[in-house]
C-alpha cells in the first residue's frame, strides 16, 4: 500500500496515510511524519482545478494570439492554394505527343 502513496498536498498525503494503514491512526501519523519529513515544500491542499470555461477560455486566447501572430503566413498559403486550385496545377501547353502504351515492345 506504501507504493500506492502519491501526495499531491498534505491533505492528501494525510488521507493517503490513513488508507495505508487500514485505519490506524498511530500508524498513520508516524507514516504521514515520515513522509512529511522528507517533502517539506508539499502545498497544505491541492490547488483548484480551473472551470471548464476558465479552460476554454484560456485556450481560445491562446489560439487567437496564434493566429494574429501567424496572419502573414496563413495568408500566403491561402493564396498559393487559391492559385494551385484556379490553375489545377496544369500547364496550359497540350502534351507534344502521346505516349506509347506500357506493353508494346518493338
Amino acid at each position: 500500500m506504501i507504493q500506492a502513496i502519491r501526495p499531491t498536498s498534505k491533505a492528501s498525503l494525510l488521507l493517503q496515510c490513513l488508507l495505508a494503514s487500514k485505519g490506524d491512526v498511530e500508524d498513520a501519523r508516524k507514516l504521514y511524519d515520515y513522509f512529511a519529513e522528507a517533502l517539506p515544500d508539499l502545498p497544505p491542499y491541492d490547488p483548484v482545478q480551473p472551470t471548464w470555461q476558465e479552460s476554454t477560455k484560456e485556450t481560445v486566447n491562446g489560439v487567437m494570439a496564434w493566429l494574429k501572430e501567424n496572419q502573414d503566413t496563413l495568408a500566403n498559403g491561402y493564396e498559393f492554394i487559391r492559385n494551385v486550385i484556379a490553375n489545377r496545377g496544369l500547364s496550359q501547353e497540350p502534351p507534344s505527343a502521346p505516349l506509347p502504351p506500357i506493353n508494346d515492345v518493338t
